[in-house]
């Protein structure tokens, strides 16, 4: 079983959801996220995920236990949608081994 986290920027939330209805997965969790910086050196604005402090950044964070098969071809499907389109933020995809669950 994987825990698979996906972040991205709000506006592509029904992408996201209809990703997730052709892959099959029924049950996910959301979380809306506000996100901030100060930094204003560069490599701060280069991470393309915050806002300013005075302008945040809206974005989604959504994760789902899968299995291993299904994960993979969920983070296949995030993949070819970051090629497929001219994100300026690209959606972040990540998986994490669940080794137990009670």
């Amino acid at each position: 079983m994987k825990l698979v986290a996906v972040m991205s920027l709000d506006a592509y939330r029904d992408d996201l959801h209809r990703i997730y209805r052709e892959h099959a997965i029924r049950v996910f969790s959301e979380l809306d996220i506000e996100g901030y910086h100060h930094s204003q050196t560069p490599s701060a604005a280069a991470i393309g995920w915050f806002g300013r402090s005075e302008s945040p950044a809206y974005s989604t964070l959504t994760w789902a236990f899968l299995a291993e098969e299904q994960a993979a071809d969920l983070l296949d499907a995030i993949e070819h949608y970051n090629d497929t389109h001219n994100l300026d933020h690209p959606v972040r995809a990540f998986q994490m081994p669940v080794d137990k669950a009670v």
